[in-house]
């Protein structure tokens, strides 16, 4: 009878020993799943990022920020209310821990708090996130990058078809670089130009200087639902758009795909 009880005892000791370890382990388990799920929800995906900022005297900074799987970045921002300028910095970035640092030339250091959901947040100068009502509006989502199928046609300043109108054509060589051409009709002058410009931040910039060495300034094509907005990068440079147009006219506009 003692043997038996003995037995039964160290039975019953083993059993829960092996039901802690079970439970120790599944925990253990647990948790490093946990950790494998909250880093694959905030793995960090380059690609464009975009936001609109609060501005103190605007109704806001539209921000792009392109970053590459080299460690390379292009920044681009315009002002809500501004005649369509939209200029490009371009830069560095690395990743410490889940901050992001973008770093660009005669500008200070930006940081970025990785977060799930292919989402950053724009830290303040401290690396702490902005609080209070405002806080929504420093979170960067990721966007997919226009495709050729996307921008690829002609585009029309006159859609009535009636008068002048101004016809901008894309035309894609691969997936970043754009065969761009404006011809005009319904006038005895008007706007002729050629050229090639790169999609970056799903905008295309031409840089006038391949066309023209005595002409600076970057045209941008800025794209919103089916319009095309052609101006320069620069407030400063507008009057370049005129160069390539007779009676007047100018390259600048909205130009709308049919």
């Amino acid at each position: 009878m003692n043997s038996f009880k003995f037995l039964s005892l160290a039975a019953l000791t083993t059993f829960f020993i092996s039901c802690s370890d079970s439970k120790s382990t599944a925990d253990d388990g647990n948790k490093e799943q946990t950790k494998t799920e909250a880093k694959q929800n905030n793995d960090f995906s380059t690609g464009i990022y975009t936001a609109t900022l609060p501005c103190a005297d605007c109704m806001g900074i539209e921000n792009y920020i392109t970053f590459q799987k080299d460690n390379k970045a292009v920044k681009s921002t315009s002002y809500l209310d501004s005649d369509g300028t939209s200029e490009n910095e371009y830069g560095t970035w690395t990743k410490n821990d889940d901050i992001i640092e973008l770093s660009i030339a005669n500008s200070p250091t930006e940081y970025y708090l990785v977060k799930p959901n292919k989402t950053l947040v724009r830290l303040n100068a401290d690396k702490k996130e902005v609080s209070g009502e405002l806080a929504k509006n420093y979170i960067f989502k990721q966007i997919k990058a226009y495709t050729p199928a996307q921008l690829n046609g002609t585009y029309h300043s006159n859609t009535s078809e009636k008068g002048y109108n101004e016809i901008l054509t894309l035309t894609s060589e691969n997936d970043s670089i754009y065969s761009v051409k404006i011809s005009f009709t319904g006038a005895a002058k008007g706007c002729k130009f050629e050229g090639k410009g790169k999609l970056v931040n799903n905008q295309i910039d031409v840089d006038l200087k391949t066309i023209n060495k005595d002409l600076k300034g970057t045209i941008t094509i800025l794209f919103k639902e089916n319009t095309a907005e052609v101006f320069t990068s620069k407030f400063e440079d507008r009057f370049a758009l005129n160069y390539f147009c007779g009676g007047g006219a100018s390259l600048a506009g909205d130009y709308h795909k049919k």
